[in-house]
Order: structure tokens, then C-alpha cells, then sequence
């Protein structure tokens, strides 16, 4: 197939843009080798004269293909690929191969410098992944629109690019990047000028120039930004205005700059020129006008209603509480700024100075719709707050989507919402219930700004936003950027701008250090308070911490030491290339194995009993509350864990309950309560659902059972204790695995904390800190020294890594709930002293993080389809008697069908198609059995007179859906299509129980269970080792027992109903 090859690419002809992809493929095939690239499953790629050659991960099978492109006489693209697609036909792991190969090409030549690099990336990018359409103006000039072909929402979106020149950086986009990268183009303004200069006529139109004057924003010049005015040639045809020359002239010197004062002249400049045709005056020009006359005004403001609060005295109007001073400060701080960051130390209050905050705006500033987002554990937490300082009653957001959406409208005061409704309720939030101020609590969980939970948080529109977050910044400094991109988006810059002032890094950009944080510290102070424990000291008890090191018994030693030695192997192919997403998941099975061993080794082999730790905390609670009559938490990030440890308990004779993230969240809030209230209910034990939030101040004993990567969750599980209101002195015990990894991971947490205290401590020193390796480079020297573990990458022979592989597939499917931290994550860094930074020789990484989640085109069509049966609704009302799903259109059975309810169903969505049958055509098509048209089509809306079960989550009437069809074709021996209903019905019940709009996809599973599902508790050690042997059956689906099939089924039927 002949790509078209660009002759300005003929050094390198496999860099190609989106025309040329699309010449060789399908538009969905494009799609797909997109996101396989972004999925990072291109292990290798080399050019060798003429053939570029590559090594990809399919994404279904997640093996490695290796294939060769190259060019015929002709100049068609040959493909030899193992996957066995024909030559002349591209494979999605071609695509793959070509679009990584566009993002190096521009990083094998000379390193260009900052500024260009963000505008060279976004050039590539705009070649192809945007495409671009013409809408006014002159064939160059004027109007397009543009819209990108992978989008991080389910609905694509469409942005207005308009065209002043093709010589400078002075053209507009609506899109969110150009408002914030201070670059003056974004890939979609790219997207439009290759499209431009790939006419006949381009040379042609540039030496024409702009056909009028017009005003922008210049990025170019010194000092950025600045308003200028291009002032267009003459032309005798077409003179301009003599009034509009003299207007002109008199606000822009000969260079075009502006020489009067902002904003004010400027904006009466604006209004004078308001409705001219002859001249373009730049939304960029006029909104960088206007927010300087709001910051002006916000300025004032701010002054007067610190003033205001601080003159109360700690007692505000409507706050029942007596604010401490430091309080009064705070609540001073976020209400005159409007939007800011409260980084206050855990127990200090941020929920009282946040909702003292908001009760203030509501008195003054009509702030009548107030949405609170926090962790699903905190909702009933935060309704209990609200209602104890302001006697009001919040409203909790729960419930069936028809439910929520009926709580949105026509609310005010205080809503409650978790973050991962947010994901599906963001257009309803901000469309229907547009609050009025946001409040984001332990708003760390929006740290990654490539979440789509964070995407989703960023899109809610609001005068005011409260951050809270106590951690705001626990890894890396990209975490704090991405908290400040809801408090304002202007103060840290463009991230690329942010990486080229804040970080240190080598020749080929890997980063070395971080630098310049006095500066950093100057700019956040406007907008970010932070106090620690030492402001309260007095106020606080006693706190002494002690470490216990426990050492592993021989069976606890054999799982540890394999569980490294296999992450060994991996982490060393890891140092020379990034590992696939199949390579990370089986190295954080074997991670996990080892750090679960420390633990308890029947975490690992589901038979040993008892542990050391297990002996020694029952030694303790004997001795702390048995004897003394204290209360105690016990934190254990394994769910399974806290099983055994709540056996313990109940076996000294004390009270217990017991906390994880199966406790549904309604029930947490009585949980809470019996321990505080109930002195026979003496231990509380806990999974980190219980770290985030929580007032457990009357127990006065914390015991940590292993040790979190992240520094912040092991300080939250500690201020849940330690804190304002503790009356009692607080006891810390860490119980450690002696020899072990554990050791060592204690040492990598303290690294991380020294990056945090000097970036949010306002009183800090350093202005440079060490830096940060990637966890498994740390891994790999770590374990180098390792019995069996090869010293170097190039020492992994292909038979090697095979073996390993398969014994990590088994080590999998004997430790089927190898649990991951909930904030473990391979793409983020550890702290190390700057004089250890890794050497010139690391190959550069990516610049992305391997993304665990990713939207597949599966659920992008269930959200389409969603979408669309809501329109059906909405368009046919009650005349709907039941829709069908078939093909992925949408069958419609109404009362009568006419030709305006088919025009009407037509125009419905441009995606789905929707078709309309009466009640007596779907009877006659019924009776042909199997050979109806629609004997395969399932429903998806019933008759409201069918007897359903009340309110039932769509993922369970999914999942029922799909066993009933496996339980048919079991009968009819066809065991692959049973086999992928029946995992299709785990992971639909799985996502249900994590709240999510869709479930995992089968490739997505492992690493979602290993990093969430069960350290969050929300699925058992039972239900993890299910869908495990769910996964690793459907790999031979074919050949699979018939009585293996049966069993499993009766076991996904038994997981299913349970799920009532």
C-alpha cells in the first residue's frame, strides 16, 4: 500500500504524518496502533538502512512479535510481521512501530532547546493525530476547526482554530493547551498550518500575507507576554481606514508593541474597535487584558476579607466551633483568595478551616451551591462535620444514576460526592448543578495529572476551589503541578516550562535533581498555605515511635528470596529499555510476593498458618490493651492480612472491627463510631481504606504491619491517631521484617520526604535536592548482587526470560492475591542523593508513565451506547416498550412506528445506528427461532411491567447477562465464547464493586487487581484467586476440560449472585 511519502521526510521515510497513516490503514487500525504505542509496547525499534525494524507486545496475547517495514520499487510499505497479517496489509503492531519511530525521530538529532522541543512536539503530534476541517475565511485565513482522534473524554471534542499568519506564532485555538503552554501554537494550530502547506498554492498565500491588521498576544518577544499589532501590507485595492490608522498609531509604537497602560486603555481600545470588520482583535489580546483587570480587583478583594475574618476573633457567624488563630489564618487565606491550596499538616483542621471558609463565601459572596469531593470513606465523615460546625445537613451524593441526577438538580449547600463518581457525573455536575465552590479533600488523589479521575475533577467549573491536602506532594514534583492546575493554572506555567525551571537533567533530559525551589516557594506562596505539627505542639501529646524487627521464618525466607530473585531478572532487562505492560505486571506479581512474605507466608501459599508478626502482635495487644486498657489500630495494607490479625484478636478475647475497602460506604460511618464510643470494642484494624480522613483519637496505640512505599500514607495512617483532640500519649510501632526488602524500603521513603519539606516548607534552605531514579532502575542495583540474578541486561539470554516468565505465570497462579501498594507505581521516582544519580548510560526514558487504564474501544462504544439509549429516551419517552442491542446499534421496539419517529430516530447519533419496530413485528420476528435477525440481540432496556430487581447496577445486569449466555453455550460445547462470558461476568461484577463506568479489560486485569482491587479490599484473597483462574484458563479457552469449565462457571454464578 503506497503511503505518500512526504519528501521533506526522505532522510527517514518511516516518520510519517496522520494523512499518510491514514493512506495505509483504516481509521480505527490507526486508533488502535496509537494507543499501542502509548501503551509503551514497542520493546525495540531500530533503523538498519532501509528497514526499520521493532519488537511489540500484542496487546491481546501480550507476547512480543518482532516485524520488519520497508519499501518496494514502487514506494508501497511491506510489512512482515509474525502476527501473520499479509505484507501489503499493515498490522496494528506496524502502526505501532511508525508511530514511535515519529516521536524519536526528532530525538536522535542535535537535543533541541526547550521552547522549540514543546513546539516540535506538538508539530509532530499535529501531523497525526488531529484532523482538520476549513470553515470560513480566505483558503488559508480564517476559521477551521480541528479535532484530535484519540480523546481523554468519551465524547471527541472539537476546538476553533483561527489562522492570522503562517509566518509567526500568532495564531488562536480554543483548546485548553494553548491557553496555558505560553508557546503561542498547540498541535492543533500545527494540525491546520501542514494541512496549509501541503497546497500547491502555500508559497503563493504566505507571500501574499494576512489580508487585515490584527491584535495578539506575542509569546516570541521580551518580556512574555506582551499585546502587539501586525500590521497587514497595504494594498491600493483595499486602503485601510484613515480613523483606524490614527486609532491605531496611537496605541502601538512602529514595532507593533502596545504603549499604553494595562489593562485599562486597552480595554477602552477594545471597546472602540468592537464590531469592526477590518481588523481581527485577538480573544488572546483581550482576555490577557482582562485578567489582569480581575487580578487587580481580586487583589482588593482579598485584602478586605482578610481583614473581615481576622477582626472575629476565631468566632464567625454561622461556625459553632472557636477557631484557633492559626485557623482564623487559614480560613482568611482560602476564603480572600478564593481558589487556593491548603497544605496544612494531618490534624490541624483543614476540614473546619475549609468549611468555616465556605460558610463565610455563603454569607458574603452568594456562594449557594458548595460540592465536596473526597474519598468515598470520608463522605459520611464530612456530612457529620458539616452538620456539627454549621448545623447544616449536607447532602451525600449515592445511588443509581437517575437517583444522583435527581439530587444535582435544584440543589444548594453542601454536597458530598466521591472522586470516582466524578468520572460519571462530571457533565451532570457541571451542566446541571454548576457549583458555586469546589472543595477537593485529600486532593493527592489527583497527584497524576494523566489520570482521566483528574481530567474529570479539572473540567467542573467554579468560582472557588478549596485544595486540601495535607501530602501535596509525595513522589515527584509533577504531583504538586497537577494540584495547582485547579487553583490556577497560571502560576507554575506550561509543564514543560515547569520541567525547564524546577529540574536538573543530563544532555539527554533525563532528570538529575530538582533546582531552583526558593523560587518555586515564592511563586506557590500566594496561593498555598502550609503549617506543621510544631505550630501546635503544645497542644499535642507525647508521640514516640519504636521499629521491631521481626525475622522471617524458613518458609516466609524461601517465598521472599524467589519473589526478588524473579523481580530481579526483569528489573535488570528494565536498565535497558522500558518494560511492556506484560513485563511490568509480572514484575509486580514477584515484587509483591516478597514484600507480601514479610508478612505472613500463607499470604503467598494460602496454607502456612501464623506468622511472626502475627505472634508478636498479639504479645502486644495482650500487653497495651488487655492489660492497660487501651485502645489500639493496626494497619496492614493486605486485606487478608487483617483477617488473620482479627482472628488473633478475637482469640485474646477483645473487641475488634475490622475496616477495608469491601465495607460498603454507608456502613463505615457506624464502624467509626462503635470504636469511639463502645470502651468493650477496643482494636480497630484497618486496610489504608481507614488511613485517609479518619478521627481515631481515642485509641492512643497505632501498630504499622508493613511498610507503605509512599512516606504520606504512612503518615496518614499516624494522624489518624496523632492528632488534635488525642488527650492520651501516642504510642508508634513498626514492625519490620528483619534481613528483609522491607529494610530497604524504609530507606527509600525517607528520600521521598526530604523532596517534600523543601518544596511546601516556607521556611526551607535548600534550593537543590537529589533526585529520583525509577523504582525499578532502584530495584535493579538493589538486587543485582542476588544469587541467580544476572549482573547485566545483556546477560538475560531470549530461553532465560521465557523460563522466568512462565515461573512468574505460575508464582501468579499460586499467589493468586499478590496484592500491589495502592501508590505503587513504576512511572514514579524515589529520592536519592544527587551525587548517586544514575550515569550517562541509562537509555532515556519515556516520557510518559505506562498508563494502567486506558479507555479501550470497548468501553468507548458502551459509553457511546449509553449515550445514545439516553437520547432515545429522551426523544420517545413512554412510547419506548423495550430496547435491544444487536451489532452495536440499537433496536427499538415503540407503541406505532411512523415516518417522523424513523426521521427522529435517525438523527439520534452519527455513531450508533437506531432502528424502530412495532410490538408485532418483533412477535413475528421472534418466531423464527434462530433464525431471526435478532435471535442474538440482547436487551438492554425491559418493559417497566417485566419483574427486574429494584435499582440493579447495569454492570450486574451485565454480568448476569453474560453467564446465562455461558451456561447456554457450555450446554452447546463451545467452550472459548462460554470462557469469555463467563470472565466477561468477573470483571463487570468486579467493576461494580469498585464503583467504576467499566470494567477491566482482560489485559488490563492483572496489574488492576495487583494495584487496586486488593489493596483497597475491594476484592477478597477468594475472589482475587477466582479471577486469576478465570484469566489463566482463558488463555487455552480451546482445549479447556469440560469439567474445569463447569466448575468455574458454578463458581462465577456463586461470585455473581453474591454480588445481590
Amino acid at each position: 500500500m503506497h503511503a505518500g511519502r512526504d519528501q521533506t521526510h526522505d532522510l527517514d521515510p518511516f516518520t510519517l504524518d496522520h494523512d499518510q497513516l491514514h493512506a495505509l490503514a483504516t481509521a480505527d487500525l490507526v486508533r488502535d496502533g496509537l494507543r499501542h504505542y502509548k501503551d509503551n509496547r514497542v520493546a525495540e525499534l531500530q533503523l538498519d538502512g532501509v528497514c526499520l525494524r521493532a519488537d511489540v507486545e500484542d496487546e491481546e496475547e501480550e507476547e512480543i512479535v518482532a516485524l520488519e517495514l520497508s519499501y518496494d520499487g514502487d514506494g508501497n510499505l511491506i510489512c512482515l510481521c509474525d502476527c501473520g497479517t499479509p505484507p501489503d496489509q499493515p498490522c496494528v503492531h506496524a502502526l505501532a512501530a511508525l508511530f514511535a519511530r515519529s516521536a524519536r525521530g526528532a530525538a536522535e538529532g542535535e537535543l533541541l532547546g526547550a521552547v522549540e522541543g514543546a513546539i516540535d512536539e506538538r508539530v509532530k503530534r499535529g501531523r497525526t493525530e488531529v484532523r482538520v476541517e476549513h470553515l470560513s475565511g480566505d483558503p488559508a485565513y480564517g476559521a477551521w476547526t480541528a479535532r484530535s482522534l484519540v480523546s481523554s473524554t468519551h465524547v471527541p471534542v472539537s476546538y476553533r482554530v483561527h489562522i492570522r499568519s503562517l509566518e509567526r506564532r500568532a495564531n488562536y485555538c480554543t483548546c485548553p493547551d494553548f491557553a496555558t503552554n505560553q508557546l503561542g501554537t498547540c498541535k492543533h494550530i500545527e494540525a491546520v498550518l501542514h494541512r496549509i502547506a501541503k497546497r500547491r498554492d502555500a508559497k503563493r498565500l504566505q507571500s501574499l500575507g494576512p489580508p487585515s491588521p490584527f491584535v495578539y498576544l506575542d509569546w516570541e518577544g521580551d518580556p512574555a507576554p506582551q499585546i502587539r499589532l501586525h500590521r497587514a501590507m497595504q494594498r491600493p485595492e483595499d486602503p485601510l481606514d484613515p480613523e483606524l490608522v490614527a486609532l491605531l498609531d496611537a496605541h502601538f509604537d512602529d514595532a507593533g508593541a502596545y504603549r499604553r497602560r494595562l489593562p485599562e486603555d486597552f480595554l477602552r481600545l477594545a471597546d472602540a474597535l468592537a464590531g469592526r470588520a477590518d481588523i481581527d482583535l485577538g480573544e488572546d489580546a483581550l482576555g490577557f487584558a482582562r485578567r489582569l483587570a480581575e487580578q487587580a480587583a481580586q487583589r482588593q478583594r482579598a485584602r478586605d476579607i482578610g481583614e473581615a475574618i481576622r477582626a472575629s476573633g476565631g468566632r464567625l457567624p454561622g461556625v459553632t466551633a472557636r477557631l484557633y488563630p492559626y485557623q482564623v489564618e487559614g480560613v482568611a487565606f482560602l476564603a480572600a483568595n478564593g481558589r487556593a491550596l491548603l497544605a496544612d499538616d494531618m490534624g490541624l483542621g483543614k476540614t473546619l478551616q475549609a468549611i468555616a471558609a465556605a460558610a463565610w463565601l455563603h454569607r458574603h459572596a452568594e456562594v449557594e451551591r458548595i460540592l465536596v469531593i473526597c474519598p468515598a470513606s470520608l463522605k459520611q465523615q464530612w456530612a457529620r462535620e458539616i452538620r456539627k460546625f454549621t448545623g447544616q445537613e449536607a447532602r451525600v451524593i449515592q445511588g443509581p444514576a437517575a437517583t444522583r441526577a435527581a439530587q444535582y438538580r435544584g440543589s444548594s449547600g453542601f454536597l458530598i460526592v466521591n472522586y470516582e463518581l466524578i468520572l460519571r457525573d462530571g457533565s451532570v455536575i457541571a451542566e446541571t448543578l454548576r457549583p458555586d465552590l469546589v472543595i477537593l479533600d485529600e486532593a493527592q488523589r489527583i497527584k497524576n495529572w494523566r489520570t482521566k479521575i483528574a481530567a474529570a475533577v479539572k473540567r467542573i467549573p467554579s468560582r472557588y476551589a478549596f485544595v486540601l491536602s495535607g501530602t501535596p506532594l509525595e513522589n515527584r514534583l509533577e504531583d504538586l503541578y497537577s494540584l495547582m492546575q485547579v487553583v490556577d493554572q497560571k502560576v507554575l506555567g506550561p509543564l514543560w516550562r515547569y520541567l525547564v525551571d524546577f529540574h536538573i537533567t543530563d544532555e539527554r533530559g533525563k532528570v538529575l535533581g530538582y533546582r531552583n525551589l526558593s523560587e518555586l516557594r515564592r511563586r506557590l506562596a500566594p496561593v498555598m498555605l502550609r503549617r506543621d505539627r510544631q505550630l501546635v505542639r503544645d497542644q499535642l501529646p507525647d508521640r514516640i515511635e519504636s521499629r521491631l524487627d521481626i525475622p522471617l521464618d524458613a518458609c516466609q525466607q524461601e517465598l521472599h528470596d524467589a519473589g526478588i530473585q524473579a523481580a530481579g531478572i526483569l528489573a535488570q532487562i528494565a536498565k535497558r529499555r522500558p518494560l511492556t505492560p506484560g513485563e511490568s505486571n509480572r514484575l509486580m506479581a514477584n515484587l509483591q510476593q516478597a514484600r507480601m512474605a514479610c508478612d505472613a507466608a500463607g499470604l503467598v501459599d494460602k496454607e502456612t498458618e501464623g506468622s511472626p508478626k502475627l505472634d508478636e502482635l498479639a504479645n502486644l495487644l495482650d500487653e497495651l490493651c488487655l492489660q492497660s486498657g487501651l485502645k489500639a489500630v493496626v494497619f496492614s495494607q493486605w486485606e487478608q492480612m487483617t483477617r488473620m490479625v482479627e482472628e488473633r484478636v478475637r482469640a485474646l478475647g477483645l473487641g475488634c472491627i475490622r475496616l477495608h475497602g469491601g465495607v460498603p460506604t454507608a456502613k463505615r460511618g457506624e464502624l467509626i463510631d462503635r470504636f469511639n464510643e463502645d470502651d468493650a470494642c477496643q482494636v480497630f484494624i484497618s486496610t489504608d481504606a481507614g488511613g485517609v480522613g479518619l478521627n481515631l483519637q481515642t485509641a492512643s496505640v497505632l501498630v504499622n504491619l508493613d511498610i507503605p512505599w509512599n512516606p504520606a500514607v504512612l503518615d496518614q495512617r499516624i494522624a489518624r491517631v496523632h492528632r488534635l483532640g488525642q488527650t492520651r500519649k501516642v504510642q508508634i510501632i513498626l514492625l519490620v521484617a528483619a534481613e528483609s526488602y522491607e529494610c530497604r524500603v524504609l530507606e527509600l521513603v525517607q528520600g521521598k520526604r526530604n523532596l517534600f519539606e523543601n518544596v511546601v516548607d516556607q521556611d526551607a534552605t535548600e534550593d537543590v535536592v537529589g533526585v529520583s531514579r525509577k523504582l525499578v532502575e532502584v530495584l535493579a542495583e538493589d538486587l543485582a548482587g542476588l544469587p541467580g540474578v544476572p549482573k547485566t541486561a545483556t546477560e538475560v539470554p531470549g530461553e532465560q526470560v521465557d523460563d522466568v516468565s512462565s515461573e512468574v505465570a505460575t508464582a501468579e497462579q499460586a499467589a493468586t492475591d499478590l496484592a500491589a501498594s495502592p501508590d505503587i507505581d513504576f512511572g514514579a521516582d524515589v529520592t536519592t542523593p544527587i551525587d548517586d544519580a544514575e550515569s550517562d548510560d541509562t537509555p532515556v526514558e519515556r516520557s510518559e508513565p505506562i498508563p494502567l487504564a486506558d479507555a479501550t474501544r470497548d468501553a468507548e462504544m458502551e459509553e457511546a451506547i449509553r449515550h445514545a439509549i439516553e437520547a432515545v429516551q429522551d426523544a420517545f419517552g413512554a412510547r419506548i416498550e423495550r430496547i435491544l442491542g444487536s451489532g452495536g446499534g440499537l433496536l427499538v421496539v415503540l407503541d406505532r412506528v411512523d415516518a417522523e419517529a424513523d426521521r427522529l430516530a435517525a438523527s439520534i447519533s452519527d455513531r450508533i445506528p437506531v432502528a424502530l419496530i412495532d410490538p408485532h413485528t418483533l412477535s413475528g420476528l421472534r418466531r423464527l427461532g434462530d433464525a431471526s435477525p435478532i435471535a442474538r440481540a440482547r436487551p438492554l432496556v425491559e418493559p417497566a411491567d417485566e419483574p427486574r430487581r429494584p435499582q440493579e447496577p447495569r454492570l450486574l445486569s451485565q454480568a448476569r447477562e453474560k453467564l446465562r449466555g455461558a451456561e447456554v453455550l457450555i450446554q452447546q460445547a463451545c467452550p472459548a465464547p462460554a470462557m469469555d462470558l463467563l470472565l466477561g461476568a468477573l470483571l463487570a461484577c468486579a467493576a461494580m464493586r469498585a464503583e467504576q463506568e467499566t470494567p477491566p479489560t482482560p489485559q488490563q486485569a492483572g496489574i488492576w487487581l495487583y494495584s487496586e482491587a486488593l489493596p483497597k479490599g475491594i476484592l477478597t484473597q477468594e475472589d482475587a484467586g477466582l479471577l486469576m483462574r478465570a484469566l489463566a484458563l482463558s488463555q487455552g479457552a480451546e482445549t479447556i476440560p469440560d469439567a474445569l469449565l463447569r466448575d468455574l462457571a458454578a463458581d462465577v454464578a456463586r461470585f455473581v449472585s453474591e454480588q445481590t
